[in-house]
């Protein structure tokens, strides 16, 4: 066996071993490398790697890098022979300790465009972590979207540092996308997303002027992280779209005092003051109470009033309400039916509201399904019957129409709906399964 063919398998080696860029732990064994694709190393680099392989196995750092100076100046040097120097030429970088310098010919080598598939991921992710230790931004940002390009199977994780660094520098329509795929990809490996990549794309769509972006996202936000502060914002995105339409306002108060509370004392009041007025006294009352109890609602002397206007109001329901449903039953007109619903489950009745509302359903003439049918599943939540509810929502969705402010109401309703749900019931295996990180 002559000096090359000796030679042959160390430096297959050598190529397995820059592959991975920083690889270590085993060496390499003789069968990996003979089972390596077989390089074809060029005669003049031959000449010169055995002095630079004995430099690199004795660690002798500064000798191996004039060495391996000296080998680059071969003439008609191929790519094997290029992948064994690099291979060298780190490994005696990183054991001087210059990081600089280690970092500059990084970059040298993916500029020569040497670097194979494998390797420029994780260069790239390099540059990128050296660069962010200096401070610089712009480049950092570069090298980190440059290492995602190369990398099809990055995580969720990865993709919200590249979110991150977009965010930053103030480029909201690139951190809007990468932070949404951080989302998505959480979603799809059956992992909860973080909040704060929800928080940040909801700063970066205000900075954006996109409120159609913002409100998708903050309707994802808080199927996955139910806070009043989150209801607060989606509900004044609602009244915005909706010029204030009281009876998606109801259902959107309905929810969120049903959830999480809601956040303000003027919320409260609105909710109170609303679901008097479309005649459901008893979720005022049950709403004013909560916010007291809470804290949020000051038992002030106009606070007061309006309770007790909630409650002699229900009193009368309770006193008249199984007349008018009886009344009711030979009536062709739905709408009357509905109407009563609302009025059992304004009285904490969600059995005969159930049954009042499909009553009025099954009729026809109900004016507005769509309300009628969230009314029928909220009814049904109370009651714990989660797959109904669902379905009922799916209804109201689609009598409202795709992607109307209703619809959208439905599917915060069904969001609810999973999560309330018990872990044995089917409805909770599609939990946080809608993906709907908006758009982006």
């Amino acid at each position: 066996m002559n000096a090359t063919q000796s030679l042959a398998p160390a430096l297959a080696a050598c190529l397995l071993l820059g592959g991975g860029l920083f690889a270590g732990g085993a060496p390499v064994t003789m069968a990996q490398a003979q089972e390596a694709a077989q390089p074809a190393y060029s005669k003049g680099f031959l000449k010169g790697a055995g002095k630079v392989q004995k430099l690199v196995q004795e660690e002798k750092w500064g000798e191996a890098l004039v060495a391996i100076d000296d080998l680059e100046q071969v003439k008609d040097l191929n790519q094997d022979d290029y992948s064994v120097i690099f291979s060298w030429k780190l490994q005696s970088l990183r054991g001087v300790g210059d990081e600089a310098a280690l970092n500059a010919f990084l970059e040298e080598y993916l500029a020569s465009g040497r670097a194979r598939p494998a390797q420029v991921g994780p260069i790239h992710q390099q540059l990128a972590a050296w660069y962010n230790r200096q401070k610089d931004a712009d480049k950092t940002r570069f090298h980190y979207g440059k290492f995602i390009e190369a990398t099809p199977d990055a995580s969720a994780q990865e993709y919200e540092t590249l979110g991150r660094l977009y965010f930053q520098a103030g480029e909201h329509a690139a951190a809007v996308q990468w932070l949404g795929k951080a989302i998505d990809t959480a979603v799809a490996a059956g992992e909860q997303p973080r909040e704060l990549w929800f928080q940040l794309r909801d700063q970066s769509f205000v900075e954006l002027g996109d409120g159609a972006g913002r409100l998708a996202n903050l309707e994802a936000l808080v199927k996955q992280f139910p806070k009043a502060e989150y209801y607060s914002r989606v509900l004044a995105l609602y009244a915005a779209a909706s010029n204030d339409d009281r009876v998606l306002m109801l259902h959107g108060y309905r929810l969120a005092v049903s959830d999480t509370g809601l956040e303000t004392v003027g919320q409260y009041l609105s909710y109170a003051e609303l679901a008097i007025a479309v005649g459901s006294p008893g979720e005022a009352e049950r709403a004013l109470l909560k916010g007291m109890a809470a804290g949020i609602v000051p038992e002030a002397g106009s606070n007061q009033q309006l309770l007790a206007e909630a409650r002699t109001a229900a009193a009368r329901d309770r006193r008249d309400l199984p007349k008018d449903a009886a009344a009711a039953a030979s009536s062709k007109n739905g709408e009357v039916d509905a109407k009563i619903g609302l009025g059992f489950y304004s009285i904490g009745e969600a059995e005969k509201a159930v049954a009042l509302v499909q009553r009025g359903l099954d009729k026809g003439g109900v004016q507005r399904v769509d309300d009628a049918q969230l009314l029928l599943g909220a009814a049904l939540l109370e009651l714990g019957q989660y797959e109904a509810a669902r379905a009922a929502f799916a209804r109201a969705a689609e009598a409202a129409g795709s992607g109307s402010p209703m619809a959208r109401m439905a599917g915060l309703w069904d969001g609810y709906a999973q999560r309330k749900a018990p872990p044995s019931s089917s409805v909770a295996e599609d939990a946080g399964a809608d993906g709907a990180s908006g758009p982006g």
